[in-house]
């Protein structure tokens, strides 16, 4: 068991029930789609893969979605990847035929415009660079500087031109309509500082909750109102790479996590977490650490990419995730960060649940909760009893799986306090508690509205 969550990416090699069924057995607790990449009938094949493993488990299995935005992508080559010699010529252009060793379309105006000799571009999270040698308005010029294979639809960074949008373009809306019809629980968007466009996102939506990923300095510069105005954050490494000096990134890291904690947003990290483990079944020692510190950060969940979309030992980077994360947990000389919070009753409540759980030594913390407020409040405490989120909503029970030690179990739509304790004591049977040990049950009373966290009892398991 791990209290934080892992988060795997669909992809070639994980797409299909038999896959999906392997990672979630191995520890994933939520699957990932980018919709940048493939196409509608795979993500749709994908998302009924991925819900067929769910009933037939009995678990609710949280489903992530990454809309495209505003970032410039090469586009398709006719062999999915071609490799590349250090010091070859190579082209981008506006040609939408597909691309090969020598040339790929690089589907963006501004690009020409905005970009000198002398620029380094930089490909897939920096494998590739590729120095401007002469620029039109219709072709860049390049010669490889590093890297020698490149794949379809990468991203590139052009370091004296930024995508500016006011609003979400055509692309942008066809893939949140599909995520909000696919039954998608989080949707992460890539552009939380632009306000315009967020707005538009937050209404197209419906019941998704938002995540915002800090991949650019222009978010950093916003990322209280972005911490705000989002349902939980992703700290994008890689693409926050681009924008800052690698010195930076763990400093960040550390203050990210802590103010998503302080506003009680989940938080993820994502990024290159074992990198190595596309082609080793095993990680460097470095990768162990970074997941043990990520861990030790506070995180609620970390993401695998490639590593399970594409790399040849997914399964394997799951498990030893799992593994290094249980750990890191069991380490009596590392303390999760303590947090400040602004003093309210829910906060107060989850707070009280905690101190009284571990008083007891309740082995169970049970959060009743429509929306997820209740138990999203006393995840937040990083309490050391298993905390039970139970809900009647089967999209609450999903969203909530991405939260730092919540197990989700459904309930029946409940209208009395009776029916939340006596529902407590029956669960708990379930879980091989022992008879006698104390339960600490919260909710909030009306049932139903968000943030209302007011009650605090503890029953007795029979």
């Amino acid at each position: 068991m791990h209290a934080a969550k892992i988060i795997a990416t669909l992809g070639p090699k994980a797409g299909d029930d038999a896959a999906i069924d392997a990672l979630a057995r191995a520890g994933a607790n939520a699957f990932r789609i980018n919709l940048s990449y493939d196409n509608r009938d795979t993500h749709d094949s994908m998302v009924q893969a991925l819900r067929a493993v769910e009933a037939q488990r009995g678990v609710s299995i949280c489903l992530i979605a990454d809309v495209s935005g505003p970032r410039f992508r090469i586009g398709r080559f006719a062999n999915t990847q071609v490799d590349l010699e250090v010091g070859q010529t190579f082209y981008l252009d506006q040609d939408e035929t597909p691309g090969d060793a020598s040339r790929v379309c690089l589907p963006a105006i501004e690009a020409y415009l905005g970009t000198s000799i002398g620029d380094l571009l930089r490909l897939d999270d920096g494998r590739v660079v590729l120095r401007v040698v002469k620029t039109s308005p219709v072709a860049l010029t390049c010669r490889v500087v590093a890297g020698t294979q490149l794949s379809s639809h990468k991203i590139i960074s052009l370091p004296r031109v930024t995508p500016r949008r006011p609003h979400l373009d055509a692309t942008d809306r066809e893939q949140i309509n599909w995520a909000r019809e696919a039954g998608v629980d989080w949707l992460s968007v890539s552009w939380p500082h632009r306000a315009g466009m967020w707005n538009e996102t937050r209404a197209l939506a419906g019941n998704m909750k938002l995540l915002a990923k800090v991949e650019s300095s222009a978010c950093l510069q916003s990322v209280d109102s972005v911490i705000a105005a989002a349902d939980g954050l992703v700290i994008a490494r890689g693409d926050l790479g681009y924008d800052l000096p690698a010195e930076e990134i763990p400093g960040w890291q550390k203050r990210l996590v802590r103010a998503a904690r302080r506003a009680g947003k989940p938080v993820i990290i994502a990024a290159q977490m074992l990198e190595s483990m596309v082609e080793s079944p095993i990680p460097t020692r470095a990768e162990a650490s970074d997941v043990a510190n990520a861990v030790k950060d506070g995180a609620d969940a970390l993401m695998l990419s490639a590593e399970t979309a594409v790399g040849a030992y997914g399964q394997e980077a799951v498990a030893l995730m799992a593994s290094v994360i249980a750990r890191a947990e069991s380490d009596q000389q590392a303390t999760l960060y303590k947090i400040d919070t602004v003093p309210t009753i829910a906060s107060t409540i989850a707070s009280a649940a905690a101190t009284v759980a571990d008083a007891l030594k309740a082995p169970l913390i049970f959060c009743f909760t429509t929306t997820g407020s209740t138990a999203l409040s006393v995840a937040q405490t990083r309490p050391k009893t298993t905390i039970i989120c139970v809900s009647d909503d089967v999209q609450t029970l999903r969203q909530m799986q991405l939260v730092w030690g919540l197990k989700c179990m459904a309930a029946p739509t409940l209208e009395r306090w009776r029916d939340v304790v006596d529902t407590a004591v029956g669960l708990a049977k379930g879980l091989d508690i022992t008879p006698g040990d104390p339960l600490v049950i919260t909710a909030g009373m009306p049932f139903g509205t968000m943030g209302s966290t007011n009650i605090l009892r503890v029953a007795t398991a029979r």
